[in-house]
């Protein structure tokens, strides 16, 4: 048993392993979500909908996936394609289904103070790109990665770092009225520019004709899996299933905006004509 998921010399195994780090920083996340929903209520400020709760289950069932057994074993010391998978459901799958479970009313009431004003200023494009894109590069150096993922301290610090990141990168698409500072057709062109960066990293793992990480390519076989092949499969999932991610956020934000629009124009159409004095 060890506290988290990082690289380790023993052949792979596929029998479970005990990772109590994960399984803590589980509880204190679903813990912290059942308290913050108990103090808006307990303050009046608004209803928590069984929907609500849903899509924080969906978000806090993916981020355990990818920490716990076997998904967070085989990303932390023996494929880079599940190191990839990691970073597919810590910064891009799981962060929006978590703030989507948060309602309006369970935000900070005053965008203009405190933490309101922190989350305002958070939900422009800019924040959010900087800093996604930011540790999406710094946490695919070769020799970072291999440094930080041979310690279980340094492996929680790149899991914790794509999860800030996708929370960071999420929030300008989700944020709710008063914290939202861009209509939805600038949030469609925000995700579009988020799809731009992870090209190189994905090209560069794709086409090497080495592996590039020390800790892939020394790590014990998972069956035939050879190192530059599954080195290639991270390149390729870090496109073949972002992007789409990507374009599909983008179609739901179309579709929102284009119905929306549709009402309000039908609402005009039929609206009476001003009564002449």
């Amino acid at each position: 048993m060890t506290w988290w998921c990082a690289a380790t010399d023993a052949p792979w195994s596929w029998a479970w392993r005990a990772y109590p780090g994960v399984w803590l920083v589980m509880a204190l996340l679903a813990a912290g979500y059942l308290l913050w929903r108990r103090r808006t209520l307990a303050a009046g400020r608004g209803a928590w909908s069984s929907r609500h709760f849903a899509f924080f289950a969906a978000g806090w069932l993916l981020v355990w996936a990818a920490l716990d057994w076997p998904i967070g074993a085989l990303g932390g010391g023996y494929l880079a394609s599940m190191h990839t998978v990691q970073w597919l459901l810590l910064s891009q799958i799981a962060p929006p289904f978590l703030l989507l479970g948060v309602p309006a009313a369970g935000w900070p009431a005053d965008p203009s103070r405190g933490w309101g004003a922190v989350l305002r200023g958070l939900a422009g494009p800019l924040p959010g790109l900087l800093c996604f894109n930011s540790v999406l590069l710094v946490t695919h150096v070769p020799t970072l990665t291999d440094a930080l993922m041979a310690s279980q301290a340094g492996s929680f610090l790149i899991d914790a770092a794509w999860f800030l990141s996708g929370l960071a990168l999420w929030w300008p698409v989700v944020a709710p009225a008063p914290y939202g500072r861009i209509s939805e057709p600038a949030r469609m062109g925000y995700l579009f520019a988020a799809t731009i960066l992870p090209t190189a990293p994905a090209a560069f793992l794709t086409f090497a004709e080495y592996p590039v990480y020390r800790l892939y390519e020394l790590a014990p076989r998972v069956g035939e899996i050879a190192a530059r092949s599954d080195q290639q499969m991270a390149g390729l999932l870090m496109k073949a299933i972002a992007d789409p991610i990507m374009w599909l956020s983008m179609g739901i934000l179309f579709f929102r905006w284009s119905t929306r629009e549709q009402a309000e124009d039908a609402a005009e159409m039929v609206a009476p004509p001003p009564r002449s004095r």
